[in-house]
């Protein structure tokens, strides 16, 4: 990755990130950086974002809510169970789901390269 370019923005999202901890969408980080960068504008983040986003630094997925959502790349990927009544978002460990994506591998040939799966149904307090 020698042409990595860590700009203030990009830095400030990852620190956002980190230090939040959870999911964000793009308006979401926006908002919560323009009292440290207050020249920052939508679309640099969303720029920055696609940047990060290829450069394999956070992951994006779309978990429902409208918007895609924004997290750091851990070294263990995690998965996660969404409620359709409550909404409650629940993380799964990625050896849950790794025999899934190799006998869809063996059985199909078809290589999966995500690092965040998204299920929905209803949670045991819902149901």
């Amino acid at each position: 990755m020698n042409d990595l370019r860590l700009t203030s923005a990009r830095k400030a999202i990852l620190e956002h990130l980190d230090d939040t901890g959870n999911h964000s969408t793009a308006i979401d980080i926006h908002e919560a950086l323009q009292t440290r960068l207050p020249s920052l504008n939508l679309t640099t983040v969303y720029r920055s974002l696609d940047y990060l986003v290829n450069h394999n630094l956070i992951s994006v997925a779309d978990i429902g809510i409208g918007s895609p959502v924004y997290e750091k790349v851990s070294e263990t990927p995690h998965h996660h169970l969404i409620c359709h009544n409550c909404n409650k978002i629940e993380q799964i460990d990625h050896a849950l789901v790794a025999p899934f994506f190799e006998e869809i591998n063996r059985q199909l040939g078809f290589e999966v390269h995500t690092n965040h799966l998204v299920l929905y149904g209803t949670c045991k307090g819902c149901r």
